[in-house]
């Protein structure tokens, strides 16, 4: 008896393992260990909620700018020459299609010269010299005339304009498809375009939007009669407008409104709301209870332009004509998108950090320059280049900036959120940057909640990297200036340095131009001035100084060039720096010149005044140079 017990149990047992074992082989990775939600470094969930950052705003529901002041920079924004702002509006109805025809040759040899060696099709294949001449073919209009009419045209889906009329990818990376260079900018749905050519395929039309030009699938636009229709269409009164500030939404599905169906509406599109007192009224063959009744763009059989009665779900991110301009509207608008893909160029139906940014301001009823390099050029803005400005300086600045404010270094803008627990926090959506987990460069592709002090592939923090801010609500005044706090007396001098690469600051980032400066900083700057000049690495150094340590090169080339041949035999780097000091090294430098500093003075000088020093020592040192010779070698 006990022993069938004993066996029973046995066998129960061995059941038991074999179940788990199964279970484990066949249970989901999932299941084993799930993947939380992922957030950078400092972000927690909390602040993706709009309300934390515009609560730091003194009064969130403020209005940052009037309509009157929004439609002004609009109009400052078009006369700005280079900023790629068109008006609409104002084009003139016939062009050159000739001259037109020589300008997009021009633009596309430009273009290829760019691409050329470096990029591959969706297929692998490396894109060569015939493959960009058979696309650029593809550019050539037919019927080209020296005077055509201009026709008008609405996106009735959302869509891209390209660099090219082109069915393929431009791939820097074969493994890669999602990078594409051939978007330049998303189309939104009932957005106007006008049309100047059509592709040789008759596929592609060659188009003005807004803000940028270049090639649109002909499939996705809707012929207008004539411009009138097409003004309508997009140029809607005020109390008719419906705005879309979400991220993205899709139409209902219905049998009774094929047109109608699964329509993709992305952030800043605009709608013309329907006419109609009668509550019995159908709408697409229902009632609009809890929804807007719209009209939607359509394109007819032949290519012409229509529009056909749709409905928005009130409960949808949507604002009747475009919202204020306030802090809390603004926070939530900028972080609607969290989460998306990156699409450079507007592509994966997704923005590019300059994209997001301008489709935000657009629910406002603000159309800036579509990039950073055209933001660049408006002076009606407050806009301060900081390249040159220390982290302190930095710090200082972002301290008084407003929620909104746009950040830019070379190749990324963000927007700014504000300062929490000491620390600096934007909004953008991000294609790259040095992972903060395996320190590796790292593909997010995403827009995201990071800190300044996130790193780029390069190594550099975002912050170190800052430099241009500018706020574009805000219409300066004929000698105004955006309180900007004053910088001290000496960041000539020391954005000189950081921007020469003279002299560093901290490990942390912080210049601290009030610390004393060290010897070994000023030998550092002599070398870096004579522009880091390879020193004889056997020859015999400072003892002090040990081998492949931080002023290693610049300590051995001092002594080898007779600048600075130590004191006692030692380095001596860490004493404390004194103008009679530099300029006993500046005159072995610069040939008996001390350019200008005080030999006799004993006074150990501060890092603000070792930066002065240095700008004078580089200038005299740049005098110094023998002219190039530019004359044609001898044959």
């Amino acid at each position: 008896m006990r022993k069938n017990i004993r066996d029973r149990a046995k066998r129960t047992a061995v059941c038991f393992l074999w179940l788990y074992i199964v279970t484990s082989l066949f249970t989901p990775f999932s299941a084993l260990a799930v993947r939380e939600v992922g957030y950078m470094p400092g972000v927690t969930e909390e602040m993706t909620d709009p309300a934390f950052w515009s609560s730091l705003s003194e009064d969130p529901d403020a209005l940052l700018a009037t309509p009157e002041e929004i439609a002004l920079l609009n109009e400052a924004a078009v006369a700005t020459e280079g900023a790629s702002r068109i008006d609409l509006r104002n084009l003139k109805e016939t062009y050159n299609g000739i001259e037109r025809q020589k300008s997009l040759k021009k633009t596309a040899e430009d273009d290829v010269k760019y691409y050329l060696g470096w990029v591959y099709d969706e297929t692998g294949k490396k894109l060569e010299q015939e493959d960009f001449d058979r696309i650029a073919a593809n550019m050539i209009d037919p019927d080209a005339a020296e005077e055509m009419p201009v026709r008008w045209g609405i996106a009735v889906n959302r869509t891209e304009l390209l660099a090219f009329p082109w069915d393929g990818k431009i791939l820097d990376d074969p493994a890669d498809i999602d990078f594409d260079y051939q978007p330049l900018v998303g189309i939104r749905v009932n957005e106007p375009v006008a049309i100047y050519s059509t592709s040789a395929d008759g596929k592609y039309f060659q188009v003005s939007a807004s803000c940028c030009s270049g090639w649109v699938r002909a499939a996705d636009i809707a012929l207008c009669k004539d411009k009138e229709e097409w003004l309508a269409a997009w140029d809607i009164p005020a109390d008719k407008r419906l705005v879309f500030w979400g991220d993205k939404m899709y139409t209902d599905y219905s049998h009774s409104a094929a047109d109608t169906v699964c329509r993709l509406i992305t952030m800043g599109t605009v709608l013309e709301r329907m006419d109609e007192s009668d509550p019995d009224v159908l709408v697409i063959n229902r009632l609009p209870l809890h929804n807007y009744a719209v009209y939607l763009p359509v394109r007819n059989e032949d290519g012409s332009y229509g529009k056909t009665p749709a409905l928005i779900n009130a409960r949808e991110c949507v604002s009747e004509d475009y919202l204020p301009l306030t802090a809390s509207n603004l926070s939530k608008v900028a972080l609607a998108s969290l989460g998306d893909a990156y699409g450079w160029g507007g592509g994966l139906n997704n923005e590019d950090c300059t994209s997001l940014n301008h489709s935000v301001f657009c629910c406002f009823g603000l159309d800036m320059p579509r990039n950073g390099t055209w933001q660049k050029l408006l002076k009606m803005i407050p806009r301060v280049e900081i390249a040159g400005y220390t982290l302190e300086e930095k710090e200082k600045l972002l301290d008084v900036l407003p929620m909104g404010t746009l950040l830019n270094f070379p190749g990324h803008q963000m927007m700014y959120l504000g300062k929490q627990a000491g620390e600096y926090y934007v909004v953008s959506t991000v294609s790259s940057l040095m992972s903060p987990w395996s320190g590796n460069r790292q593909r997010t592709r995403c827009c995201q909640i990071n800190k300044l002090d996130t790193k780029r592939a390069n190594g550099k923090t975002w912050m170190e990297s800052l430099n241009r801010i500018n706020i574009p609500w805000i219409l300066l005044a004929e000698g105004e200036e955006y309180p900007i706090p004053e910088l001290p007396p000496y960041h000539e001098y020391t954005a000189f340095c950081v921007e020469k690469g003279l002299i560093d600051p901290y490990p942390t980032g912080y210049f601290f131009a009030e610390r004393t400066a060290t010897r070994a900083d000023a030998i550092e700057m002599l070398w870096r001035t004579a522009e880091k000049p390879e020193p004889d690495l056997s020859g015999e150094g400072f003892p002090d100084v040990p081998a492949n340590s931080e002023h290693e090169k610049a300590a051995l080339w001092a002594k080898q060039a007779g600048i600075y041949a130590g004191e006692d035999g030692q380095f001596r780097g860490k004493t404390a720096l004194t103008p009679s000091f530099l300029a006993g090294i500046s005159q072995a430098f610069l040939n008996g010149n001390a350019a200008g500093i005080d030999p006799a003075s004993e006074e150990p000088m501060t890092r603000a005044e070792f930066a002065q020093a240095a700008q004078a020592v580089w200038t005299a040192y740049e005098q110094q140079k023998p002219p190039e010779d530019h004359s044609a070698p001898e044959s």
